[in-house]
């Protein structure tokens, strides 16, 4: 549904040098490039934001359309990123960065998220959860094997067509669906290796060969939120969340083969173009943003219990009409920024960090965010 979630970093990237060709851009204090922790920044923001809106779809055609919106591109985004930050690498060191970086964090919110949603919220327990990831924790176990599947992509001829190959064949298999989060995995897929294989000189273009790009970039995002009005005001159709989730195949999705393969096609090079957009709006100085996205895997995995509560407890029978939409919004907004405080991130740590449990020098574990 990259990424310290990058949602999503999974290596840290390597600081600029001028021979790099990267002089001309700014270098956070902690040695990360300010660019990819904006986007990682405003990227966790809407992750919440759209958890935030998913009880008021029912009835709030404002929160469907602004749903159906984010979920175009700020998913693929976050995997896009997260390729683009990976290594591919094999080795030993990689296989346990994957196995405490996203795996361990994995079982463990697994068991928590589980635990509260039986004996908190009254929901039972379900054996289901013992081969389905629970709602958000999907891309923890798709990061993982996206690292693993990327070395072996890359020693083929154009990684990126069989990714997309792969992505569009998924949908075929009856049997790759929730399992595992296997078709999000692979739906998915080609935006992570798009990722990889996107030269970063190409994202971090010089300031004085920007314009076109960024009177493009802005003509999507005005695009975008037109769409978003036209589907608010009905008179465009939202799409289902379904093919905006990557989570079933053509069949569940009453398409056929040939529909289905050109609809998930369609929306792979639109959430690209998206992705694109987003990278180039962004900004690129350090600030605020840069400092949440350093410590974005805090609120990805918290966030949860706090929206499953808030739904729980009844507080959305209060969020009426467009204001009660913007008040999910604007709680989404400030529950990112409260998860993301400097305290709540080393009092939850060692959830999401378990490795550091056993170790003398605690060092950061290369994830989603810190």
């Amino acid at each position: 549904m990259n990424v310290r979630f990058a949602v999503a970093e999974t290596e840290l990237p390597l600081p600029f040098s001028l021979e790099m060709g990267f002089s001309t851009e700014v270098v956070t204090t902690a040695g990360r490039i300010p660019l990819f922790e904006n986007v990682r920044g405003i990227l966790i923001t809407l992750v919440v934001m759209g958890h935030a809106l998913e009880p008021l779809l029912g009835r709030e055609p404002l929160a469907k359309a602004l749903y159906s919106g984010l979920y175009l591109f700020h998913i693929p985004a976050f995997a896009f990123l997260s390729g683009h930050l990976s290594r591919a690498d094999s080795g030993p060191r990689a296989l346990s960065a994957i196995a405490w970086g996203q795996l361990a964090p994995l079982a463990v919110f697994q068991v928590l998220y589980v635990t509260f949603d039986a004996w908190v919220l009254g929901r039972g327990w379900s054996s289901h959860w013992l081969v389905q990831p629970y709602w958000l924790l999907w891309f923890l176990l798709s990061l993982g094997c996206w690292r693993l599947m990327l070395p072996l992509l890359l020693r083929l001829p154009k990684p990126l067509m069989w990714a997309v190959a792969l992505a569009l064949v998924a949908g075929l298999l009856p049997w790759v669906g929730y399992l595992f989060g296997l078709s999000r995995t692979f739906v998915f897929l080609p935006c992570f290796v798009a990722g990889h294989l996107t030269r970063r000189e190409w994202l971090l273009a010089p300031r004085n060969t920007r314009g076109w790009r960024f009177v493009l970039a802005a003509s999507l995002a005005v695009g975008l939120g037109a769409c978003i009005g036209a589907v608010a005001m009905g008179a465009l159709p939202a799409p289902a969340p379904q093919w905006l989730y990557g989570s079933s195949g053509y069949a569940v999705l009453g398409a056929t083969a040939l529909t289905g393969m050109a609809a998930r096609a369609a929306l792979f090079c639109g959430a690209l173009a998206l992705t694109w957009a987003l990278f180039t709006l962004s900004p690129r100085q350090e600030s605020t943003l840069t400092r949440l996205g350093g410590r974005s895997l805090a609120p990805f995995l918290l966030h949860g219990f706090v929206v499953r509560a808030a739904e729980h407890v009844g507080a959305y029978a209060f969020l009426q009409g467009p204001v009660g939409v913007a008040l999910a919004l604007g709680a989404g907004a400030l529950l990112t920024v409260l998860l993301g405080q400097p305290s709540v991130v080393q009092a939850t740590r060692p959830l999401w960090e378990p490795r550091r449990l056993f170790q003398r020098k605690r060092d950061a574990v290369p994830g989603l965010g810190r």
